[in-house]
């Protein structure tokens, strides 16, 4: 039997482009004598899905038309099949209405119009036997062409007719075309005799080659287009009908559409058996490809017909092995799905995906779209799929899964158990919004209705808000319940670093004491190591402990408290003078699981740790940045009492970089009145007391410091770390009044505490006293405070010393090293965000060295070898080419080459003109 491959003929409704590649080989001309088909012959057209059959089908049917023929065509679909002589009906019409047609066939118009009885099989061979007749009768004298697209799904009675007609056709002058796809089964006999015709000639089409699209997209869209032949390939999978639509989009909408592309691949399902849009529509339900077997779960078909239909669409190029080659044919078959088919769906690939032990994220995205949760799935299962979603960055869907569970649950203690997880994923997106369950699960509490581990993360999130009378009323009821036991040191541990005057001291439980839940959750670790630094100072073990908490926090375990656990171990570091390991962990893993659009209170809290950091190294505009962000992520509102750290972070930033107004805009914000009776009061207490020392109301600062210093001794929390250095602003304050012994006094507290308040605060106590001190004792004091500020990386701190340095140095009568210690203070201050501090500096002498025009360009300091930019650096911050020599172990001469072409380099004249970008490369030079 002869097999040849060809492509069809374009026809007048494609456009012109498109001709060029989609040409034949096939032809009916007059006579037969060089086509493929010719009276007497059968031409079988084989191919998968809108690869052109139906194109080629028309093609010989209007030039067989030009020919002078007689043709008649009929085009089937499954939706007809049980449609007797349905496709008979088609062709008979056709012929009777042609000009010159055929005689009507007696009793055929009665079975057409379905008039008479039923036919048997026997009546039905009789009557295609007539009707066999009269087309050979007539095509004695014209000659007659019977095309029929889709033929597999002709109607029984129509394929006996077409079979009788096929085993004649040698004897007559009659050329029939057929279109099928092979791939797929079929148990009409007429495919099997095509078959075995000796008289038969097929031929087979296929998707475009890359080749062949790319000479359809440079013809259609021209030449630049080239660059997109790779996606437009990858889109269309060489398919003829996706291709010329896709094409169309790309004119129109510049990418594939739901109108065109879409539509034109539903189209190609809906021609075909209910089997190909049922497979269809569980892919685009679940959104990737399945194996035939889940697909049979999914669909109800058997998997066998499932994969030859899966091999059907990806041979058409519709899709590839199961997946949809553009969201646009995905979303189409969505749109057209019914709802409740679609909600079905959704159901099975819940139940599919759980059984499997898939990512409960996928489940809940199910499970919620569903609409109605089925009764099969139990209330355990629902919380343990909530409960894994809301550990990552999945919040909403956990919330919509819930919200659903919640409204459908009869059982009250399931309600309770539910609601108390739905607060906690509301948490994660808005504090605010979860308050709404806090009332009915504190009845619950209350009721003997949830249990302990709910109950405790209720409280927690009852501090965060600061409802005082619940929190009151639950810490008895936890207290007096013999099952919290085990529990409450770490809830005494929390309120200690939260509202620490509401804590009982309690002995630590033993090394194995206790659950092992309690011993495996985090935020009670994380609150107890909190505790121990507020109570006993920072030690190694506290470092270890609360880098172990943020390890594991990274790992996304315990999704109870995950927030306030994160916040609390990073204080623990930063409190104890580790910024750099606090810093670190924030840019680091934390930062890169830390939460997203999802999840923006854990993006918060970070944020405001951030700015904590950034605050204690003097990088002003960094923390005002995050705190910014802190308060953008979650609204004041959703922060509660905490908001005391970002806000007073922002207060306290705003007014070392000279914006006094704006710091005064957040001073006046309203802020909670349980913000003061909480440790989160003492940053905005001691960030608002620098305000106002700024603004000159001493004694409005004073009241601010020495109330942080009275809450924590009240707070039995005057022995371990300060969350904020309350002594040293309560000494700027009296120094401010000129009240130096006070001052003193303050001073010698906090240099009596140097294991737990760490260098950092030392040298800040350094800077003070040398105030206080003789003027020939304080450059001793100020240069020790300037080492341990730049061990530190406190460029706040080490601008002020090295001003203060330089005002020591003056009084002494050493000009030359004042001047060159003031110089280093200017730049560190500008370089730090401190306006506050270089716009009262500026020395009228110095203000055209100072403002002289650097160098802007960062190429320009690209230009600098590493050695160049290490000595310009130094240089910049004021260091004499002695000291620079010093520090980097060279000779005073080597400095001053370096120099010279550094300012060859930067096209600059005085070192003062030194760019002050430099200063980032400082860390390295330690």
């Amino acid at each position: 039997m002869p097999y040849s491959y060809a492509m069809p003929l374009n026809t007048e409704s494609n456009s012109r482009p498109m001709g060029g590649v989609l040409h034949t080989a096939a032809y009916l001309g007059h006579p037969f004598g060089d086509s493929l088909v010719r009276p007497g012959q059968a031409l079988l057209v084989d191919g998968p899905l809108a690869c052109g059959k139906t194109t080629l089908l028309r093609s010989f049917a209007e030039r067989a038309s030009e020919a002078g023929y007689l043709t008649v065509t009929a085009t089937c679909s499954p939706s007809e099949r049980d449609l007797p002589f349905g496709v008979v009906s088609q062709l008979a019409r056709g012929a009777w209405k042609s000009p010159g047609g055929l005689p009507e066939v007696p009793g055929l118009p009665d079975i057409l119009r379905a008039a008479g009885d039923p036919l048997d099989q026997a009546g039905i061979a009789r009557l295609c036997h007539r009707l066999c007749t009269s087309l050979i009768d007539h095509a004695e004298h014209t000659p007659l062409l019977v095309a029929v697209d889709d033929v597999r799904h002709s109607d029984a009675a129509s394929a006996h007719f077409l079979l009788q007609l096929v085993r004649r056709l040698d004897s007559a002058r009659i050329a029939a075309v057929f279109t099928d796809d092979l791939s797929l089964p079929s148990s009409l006999p007429l495919r099997y005799e095509l078959l075995r015709a000796q008289h038969l000639r097929r031929i087979g089409l296929g998707p475009l080659s890359p080749g062949q699209v790319a000479e359809v997209v440079v013809a259609e869209l021209g030449e630049t287009a080239r660059r997109h032949v790779g996606d437009i390939c990858a889109a269309t999978g060489g398919n003829r009908l996706l291709l010329h639509t896709l094409l169309s989009d790309y004119r129109e909408h510049g990418e594939a559409s739901q109108a065109g592309y879409g539509q034109s691949f539903l189209s190609c399902l809906h021609r075909n058996e209910p089997i190909f849009l049922d497979v269809v529509r569980a892919l685009a339900v679940v959104g990737s490809a399945l194996p035939a077997a889940d697909l049979a779960w999914m669909t109800g078909h058997e998997p066998e017909p499932i994969s030859q239909v899966l091999a059907a669409l990806t041979g058409a190029g519709l899709m590839d092995e199961g997946e949809f080659r553009q969201e646009a044919a995905r979303l189409s078959v969505l749109n057209d799905m019914p709802a409740q088919a679609r909600r079905t769906l959704h159901q099975r690939a819940a139940r599919l995906l759980h059984d499997q032990g898939r990512p409960a994220t996928a489940i809940a995205r199910h499970l919620v779209r569903a609409g109605q949760i089925p009764d099969s799935w139990s209330a355990e299962v629902l919380l343990e799929v909530a409960e894994q979603v809301a550990v990552g960055e999945e919040a909403s869907i956990a919330v919509d899964l819930l919200e659903q569970s919640f409204e459908q649950c009869p059982h009250e203690e399931r309600r309770a158990a539910l609601q108390a997880k739905l607060a906690g994923a509301e948490w994660k997106i808005n504090p605010s919004t979860a308050t709404r369950h806090h009332a009915p699960l504190y009845a619950a509490v209350r009721a003997g209705r949830l249990g302990l581990p709910d109950s405790v993360t209720l409280l927690m999130q009852l501090l965060w808000k600061g409802g005082l009378s619940e929190v009151e009323g639950l810490l008895a009821h936890l207290r007096e319940d013999p099952a919290a036991t085990d529990q409450l040191h770490a809830i005494e541990a929390a309120l200690t670093c939260t509202y620490p005057w509401l804590a009982e001291r309690r002995a630590a439980p033993a090394h194995h004491g206790g659950s092992a839940a309690t011993r495996a959750a985090v935020w009670p670790r994380a609150g107890t190591v909190l505790a121990d630094v507020l109570t006993g100072g920072q030690t190694h073990d506290t470092v270890r402990r609360a880098e172990e908490v943020l390890r594991e926090l990274q790992l996304g375990h315990d999704p109870a408290c995950h927030e306030q656990a994160g916040l609390f171990a990073l204080l623990a570091l930063v409190y104890g003078g580790r910024n750099d390991l606090a810093s670190a962990w924030c840019e680091g893993a934390l930062g890169e699981t830390g939460g997203g659009p999802h999840v923006p209170m854990r993006q918060a809290v970070l944020s405001a740790a951030r700015s904590e950091i950034a605050l204690r190294r003097g990088d002003l505009a960094e923390a005002a940045e995050q705190s910014r962000a802190a308060l953008t992520h979650a609204s004041p509102g959703a922060w509660g009492v905490a908001i005391g750290l970002p806000l007073g972070a922002l207060i306290l930033a705003c007014t070392r970089m000279g914006r006094h107004e704006e710091a005064g805009f957040h001073v006046a914000q309203t802020v909670p009145n349980a913000m003061f009776k909480s440790s989160y009061g003492l940053h905005y207490l001691y960030a608002r007391g620098h305000y106002f020392l700024a603004a000159g109301r001493h004694q409005a600062a004073l009241a601010d410091f020495l109330l942080c210093g009275e809450l924590l001794t009240d707070w039995g929390l005057s022995s371990g770390c300060d969350p904020v250095p309350w002594r040293i602003g309560a000494a700027e304050a009296w120094l401010a009044q000129g009240n130096h012994d006070q001052a003193r006094i303050l001073v010698y507290q906090q240099l009596s505490r140097p294991h737990t308040d760490g260098a950092r605060a030392r040298g800040q106590s350094l800077r003070l006293l040398a105030a206080t001190s003789s003027a020939k004792r304080r450059p001793q004091l100020l240069n020790e405070a300037v080492g341990l500020f730049t061990e530190q990386e406190d460029k706040y701190e080490l601008a002020r010393t090295l001003w203060d340095l330089s005002q020591a140095y003056h009084a002494l009568g050493e000009k030359k090293q004042a001047r060159r210690t003031m110089r280093r203070a200017w730049h560190v201050a500008k370089m730090c965000d401190a306006a506050s501090l270089y716009e009262e500096w500026l020395p009228a002498d110095d203000q055209h060295h100072a403002t002289a025009p650097t160098p802007k360009s960062d190429t320009a300091i690209e230009r600098l070898t590493h050695s160049e930019r290490r000595v310009a650096s130094l240089a910049a911050m004021g260091y004499t080419n002695r000291e620079i020599a010093g520090k980097l172990y060279v000779t005073a001469s080597t400095v001053e080459q370096h120099l010279t072409r550094v300012f060859r380099k930067l096209d600059i004249k005085h070192r003062e003109q030194l760019p002050t970008e430099l200063y980032v490369d400082r860390p390295e030079l330690a």
